[in-house]
This record gives C-alpha cells, structure tokens and sequence, in this order.
C-alpha cells in the first residue's frame, strides 16, 4: 500500500504546481484590474447568499434584481464566504477545480493503460501535465469566474465511473454535475444514451432509461418551476437571445430539432466555428475522434455551444470549454490504448507506440501553448496584465473613498473590487433609483465614461441624474449624484423616423427645467436633449441646435440663425455607430452648450434641434417628411 501511494507522489507535485500556476495567474490579475464584469456578477450573488439574500443581484439588468441562471452549486460557497468574505474566494475555488480536473484524466490512464506497467504512471502523468497546460483551460481561469469551470473534476468522475463500471461514483458525480449550471442536463441525456446504446460494463440499459426520463422531467422542472421560482416569474430567455434563428422558447427549438435537424447544418460549417474545432482538437493531434465512443458524448455539448449565435461559446478563448476538457482527454487515453494494442501483445513496442504518440501530443500542446495561450511563456503574454500600475493604485485610492453601504456604478474592470454591496450597476445600466457615487474612466470609448449619465431608461426619458466630481485621480474620477432633472418629453411622430428621433429636453439652468432660462445676450445655457435610436445606425450624425430670430430672415425667407452648437453625441466620445453595440441603451442623452451673442436685441427666440449625416451633410427627417427640424421651446433674451 505504500508503495502504492508513492508512485502517485509526482502527480500530487504536479497537481499542486499546475493549481500554483492557474491561482498565480488569476489573482495576480484581479489585483491588477484585469477582472470584470461576470466576476463581479457571481460575487456579488454569493455575498449576497452569504447574508440571506436569496438569488439577488443588481448587475444583471433584465430580471428586476435576481440572478439569471439556474446554479445551485454557488449556495455551496456561502460557507467559505463565511470563514473570508472576499471576492477572491471564487478565482481560488475555481483555480482548484479547473486542476483537480486532471485527477479523473490520471487515474483514468494510469488504469486504462494498465497493460504498460511501469510506463503507465508516466504516461497518465504526461497526459495530466498536457490538460493543465491546455490553452482552452489557461483562457478558462483567465475569464473572471463562471460556474462551469466547476464541471471538469465532476464530468470527469462522471466519465470515470461510467467508464469504469462504477455505478454509484457515475451518478453521485452526474448528480453534482447538475447542480452546476441547467444546460448540464444535455450531457446527461447524451450519457444516458450512450448506457441504452452501448450497455457499458456495470450499466444495464434501464438505468439509460430511467436516467433519460429524470433527465427529461428535471428539464422541465427547470425551466417551469426552479427557474422562474428564482427569477420572480421570468421565463428562460437564453433560448430567445442564442438561438432566436432556431426558436424563441426551449420547446420551439427541441420541435425544429426533432423534425428538421438538417437546419443545423450550415451553422455549424461556418469557417469560424470550423477553426474553433481546428484550435480545439488541434493541439491533441485531433487523437481524441478515434477516442470513440467517448467523444461521442462530446457531441451534443459541442453542437449546442456551435449552434449559438453568441460567439464566446465557439472560442477556445472563452470561458465555455471546461465542460468539454474531460471529454476530450478522456477519449485521448481510449485513443492512445487503442493505439498501443496495435503492437498484438508485444509489450515493448506497444509501450515505445505510447510514449511516442504522447510525446508529439505533449509537444503539439506545448507549442499550440506558445501561440494561443495567456500565460507565461507564450508570445502573447503581457506581464503588464499581471503587474498593479499607477492607474490601477490610482482606482483603489478613489475606491476605498466610497462608503460600504452606498450605491455605486462603475466600469467594468472595477466591478469586481466593488461587487459587496446591495447596489451595484455597471455605467450603462438604467436603474431606476440613481446610484449614488459614480467611478469611472476618463477615456475615449471608455465604457460610459464621460458618457454616462448620457445613458437613459428606454421609453420616453423621464430624468437626467447629474454628477459631481469629489476626487479624482490618474485617469479617474470619484462623483457623487447632485441632483435628478425631470426631461420635458416631445411629441413624436407617426410613423418614427429612421434612424434618429429627439424624445425629449431639459434646461438644466432653469428653475423649471421644462421652461427656458431668461438671459442676457452674452450670456449662455445648457440644453440636454434626448435622442433615441430608431433605426439602423451604420453612420455617425451629428446632433445641433438652432437658434432662430422669428422677426429677421435670410435671404431665401427662413429666420436667420442667431447661434448654433452642434456636435457629434458625448461630444465625440459617444458617436452613433456605437449605439448598435448590445450593451448600450436605446436612448442617448446630449448635452448642448448655447452661446447667446452679445449683439443679440432682447426678445423671444425659437429653439429647434436636428441632426445631419457627418459624411455627406444630408439632414435627417426628424419631424416627417420634409421637415428635418424639431421645435424645443423658445428662449428669452433679455436686455
């Protein structure tokens, strides 16, 4: 028995150095700033959890307040947020768990490949150090935390045990693995099929059976029970926002999968979903597909990442492939023991074929490591990722000034180092009540920062939230909420206009925000208009403001412009072409500055907005046809 235990000892090293390297990597990152948003999410759902707060999260913008999936396995976390409260907690759990993934991988070679004794504790151990240096795996630890990064050490004593024979292991382990996100149940219904089909050893095709149909009516339970019991009544929308060309709800797309699979076809040939599986496969020689049937049980998790019209779960850089890692070096040792039986009996050979096709896999994986990973040692590596700038001792010199207790919204590298809190948003998110400090960056494209509060609820807008800055340093700046400015809306027209129309304006240096200020010539004020997205915007326009004298006229008879503003949205920052992205909000509030000439007599003046096309000049028809201006009030100039 002791010498049983040693000859394991240098994979308990191994093991204990790969886990070294996944947690180095991921905290010496979030300490630099390098996390975000989706860590911040889990965070601040597990603190919440932690405190009795059941599901709820403010970062996830579409349930009201609850976090949108159905993950049981992170109230398991809740203890450990208890012994330390910190966000960290997920990025060590995660670290652990993507290495101890290699544990079902070794002891499964080391006993497939028993025909090799000494050779297969080398080769086992080989075939470990090849998944812990995997690049799908490196980018897996590097993309904040996400809950199916728990999968490879429970999927893969999943596959031990059904490999094995091993009932109770296989469905202890399947049992977990469905704690872990709801889609995992696709898996299980592939392994059912796989024991109704193959009978393995230990497995009789009623437990395929029984297993299919708890796997159907837990399906269910899911996503008409469990699911909306969490979200407070939302139904499952990750069919609507993936797989919309499919369907718009599970049933919808189960019924074009059952009576035209053809459909799936072209999806699934498109070029960059063929090289996500050439980066995939590629590093292991492509030896796992004479793994079958095991990589048969890949499948179906295969197609239902590929067949998404969301890209990150086609990427090897993504955080989507730890559920197929077990699969895949689970059919590489099939594949190698298929492999080494072609020497028919003659040991030496059979163990020399082994440790060849290991070696060029380990070599394949090593150099596929250099070219694609994130890590050290790899011609894309940034120490600068994993290093805490000026910039970054900067934010967390702003962020320690921010009260625990208060509301706050930020960009996303922050979220994570603010996420305990009950009110959190990101800078485009549309709460209803203001958060009460903003902290954001002061950059071009940055997110929303200075566009925010520029973001606006969809539907008419109804206020205006205005910050001012407390502190600042390095490229940030620390703002508490001033004031709200209820918007006066504007009429609009039917049918909308494309791409642009103006919904409503405030003037926010008026005691009534919906009346205009009175001031003298030389004087100024500021307009804040609200523009909604109404159509495609391929183009960038620029937004302006005209005012215009009703008693002098031009030459062709229109009143003459006493001052204008125009401007590119967000003052350049925000251009319309960045209001296609998903993550910005329909309605876009501007701000512009009006500069009253000191020659101008007193009277009152028309105030009218537009917007022209910054290529060619072509106005947009924001009022119908014909008419490209929209009338915003008057303005009084006084003596």
């Amino acid at each position: 028995m002791r010498q049983h235990w040693r000859i394991h000892i240098p994979y308990l090293i191994l093991l204990l150095i790969g886990t070294g390297f996944l947690l180095a990597q991921s905290l010496l990152q979030q300490r630099a700033l390098g996390t975000g948003y989706d860590l911040g999410i889990y965070d601040q759902t597990v603190w919440n959890l932690s405190h009795g707060r059941i599901w709820e999260t403010t970062l996830v913008y579409e349930t009201g307040g609850f976090y949108d999936h159905f993950e049981p396995i992170l109230v398991l976390l809740t203890p450990l947020y208890w012994l330390w409260s910190d966000v960290r907690v997920l990025l060590i759990v995660q670290a652990v768990a993507l290495g101890l993934g290699s544990l079902p991988i070794y002891l499964f070679a080391y006993v497939r490949l028993m025909r090799l004794r000494p050779s297969n504790v080398w080769l086992a151990l080989a075939i470990a150090g090849i998944y812990l240096l995997f690049p799908a795996l490196q980018h897996a630890n590097l993309n904040d935390f996400h809950e199916i990064s728990l999968l490879p050490p429970l999927l893969g004593f999943t596959l031990y045990g059904l490999l094995r024979g091993k009932r109770r292991v296989m469905f202890t382990f399947l049992a977990l693995s469905l704690l872990v996100k709801e889609d995992v149940a696709v898996t299980a219904l592939a392994i059912s099929a796989y024991i109704i089909l193959l009978r393995p050893n230990g497995f009789r095709r009623r437990d395929g059976v029984v297993l299919a149909g708890v796997m159907l009516a837990w399906t269910w339970l899911v996503l008409n029970v469990f699911y909306p019991g969490l979200t407070r009544g939302m139904a499952y929308p990750f069919v609507d926002r993936r797989y919309s060309w499919l369907a718009t709800t599970t049933e919808g797309a189960l019924k074009v999968l059952l009576t035209r699979p053809w459909v799936i076809l072209p999806p699934l040939a498109e070029p960059p979903k063929l090289l996500f599986l050439l980066r995939l496969f590629g590093p292991l020689l492509f030896l796992p597909l004479l793994g079958w049937p095991v990589i048969g049980l890949a499948l179906p998790i295969l197609v239902y990442l590929m067949l998404s019209s969301y890209q990150p779960q086609w990427s090897v850089q993504s955080y989507y492939n730890p559920p197929l890692l077990p699969f895949l070096f689970f059919a590489l040792v099939v594949a190698i023991d298929y492999i080494q039986r072609l020497a028919k009996g003659n040991l030496k050979w059979a163990r020399r074929l082994a440790a060849t096709v290991v070696a060029l896999t380990a070599v394949a994986t090593a150099a596929t490591y250099y070219v694609d990973a994130p890590g050290p040692g790899s011609r894309a590596f940034d120490a600068n990722r994993f290093r805490v700038s000026a910039k970054a001792e900067a934010a967390y010199e702003l962020m320690d000034q921010i009260p625990a207790d208060s509301s706050v919204s930020t960009i996303w590298p922050l979220i994570s180092h603010l996420s305990h809190r009950q009110q959190i948003y990101t800078v485009l998110a549309r709460p209803t009540e203001p958060p009460a400090y903003r902290l954001v960056e002061e950059m071009p494209g940055s997110e929303g920062a200075p566009i925010y509060p520029f973001a606006a609820p969809d539907g008419s807008p109804t206020v205006y939230n205005e910050y001012g800055v407390v502190a600042a340093a390095d490229a940030y700046r620390l703002e508490k909420l001033q004031r709200s400015v209820p918007m006066e809306p504007l009429p609009q027209p039917d049918p909308q206009p494309v791409p642009l129309s103006l919904d409503g304006y405030a003037w926010l240096d008026s005691a009534d925000t919906a009346q205009p200020p009175a001031l003298a010539a030389g004087q100024s004020t500021r307009l804040m208009l609200a523009w909604r997205r109404t159509g495609t915007l391929d183009r960038r326009y620029v937004v302006f403001i005209h005012v215009l004298d009703p008693v002098r006229q031009q030459a062709d008879g229109a009143p003459a412009i006493v001052t204008q503003s125009d401007h590119e949205p967000g003052g350049g920052l925000y251009p319309t072409t960045f209001w296609e992205s998903w993550t910005y909000p329909g309605v876009v509030l501007d701000q512009q500055q009006i500069e009253i000439p000191p020659d101008s007599p007193p009277g009152m003046y028309a105030v009218w907005a537009g917007a022209y096309d910054k290529e060619t000049g072509e106005r947009i028809e924001l009022g119908g046809p014909g008419e490209t201006l929209v009338h915003v009030g008057d303005l009084e100039i006084t003596p």
